[in-house]
């Protein structure tokens, strides 16, 4: 856990209302799950589950919460001006309890001069997210192999300004990128993915891993992160 996710697991009304959200198999509650293309989940995993369909079978499967529905309204090639620009049919037409939000991948093509642009789409997305009655999650993307994606060398700025918003909006926060670098810190784990930034199979069900730990409902019973990730 890096220090500024330290920092932002404490209690606050946001985490508290997600462990009540949890606690309700009853009430109808909904789940946004929004991004590019890694959110969206298709080809790349051959398949297999995406990290949303994990999380849906841990949550309306294994956990028995029926009354939880989870949408995904990633969309492949999408950047964070996309996400706040189409906010109304994205999100808030589903009335939701809780958004998801990872971002950047496809911004990171902008280098420098989009950085300012992709904080104030998060801000943004955030401000609107709670003003909705919804508590927002926010993710970083997972890194990518820039020797074979040289034109999204910069992600790792774009993922700062995702930890700095997180830090400023004190919005509960799981960081991809911290957790697999600091499992392979020459660069992502080949085995987790399709090509030079699409996670695998395994590449979600790490993502997917990682997003139910945050809420505290992972399986316990399963390592942390598979074999293929060491």
């Amino acid at each position: 856990m890096t220090p500024t996710s330290k920092a932002l697991k404490s209690k606050t009304a946001e985490r508290i209302r997600l462990e009540t959200l949890l606690g309700d198999s009853s009430t109808p509650i909904r789940w946004v799950f929004t991004g590019d293309s890694i959110t969206q989940g298709l080809t790349h995993t051959d398949g297999h589950r995406s990290y949303v369909e994990h999380c849906a079978e841990r949550v309306r499967g294994e956990l028995s919460l029926f009354n939880h529905v989870l949408v995904n309204t990633g969309i492949s090639g999408n950047r964070s001006s996309d996400v706040r620009a189409g906010f109304a049919h994205r999100i808030e037409v589903f009335d939701p309890s809780v958004v998801l939000i990872m971002l950047g991948t496809n911004d990171a093509l902008d280098g420098d001069e989009g950085l300012e642009r992709f904080r104030d789409d998060l801000s943004d997305t955030i401000f609107r997210t709670r003003a909705i009655g919804a508590v927002p999650i926010l993710q970083t993307p997972p890194p990518i192999d820039v020797e074979n994606a040289p034109t999204r060398a910069g992600l790792v700025q774009y993922v700062e300004v995702v930890r700095q918003v997180a830090a400023s909006t004190r919005v509960v926060f799981v960081d991809h990128y911290a957790q697999w670098t600091a499992h392979s810190p020459e660069g992502p784990p080949p085995a987790l993915l399709a090509d030079a930034f699409h996670p695998n199979e395994h590449g979600h069900y790490v993502l997917a891993d990682a997003v139910l730990r945050e809420l505290s409902i992972a399986d316990t019973e399963v390592p942390v992160v598979p074999q293929v990730m060491s």
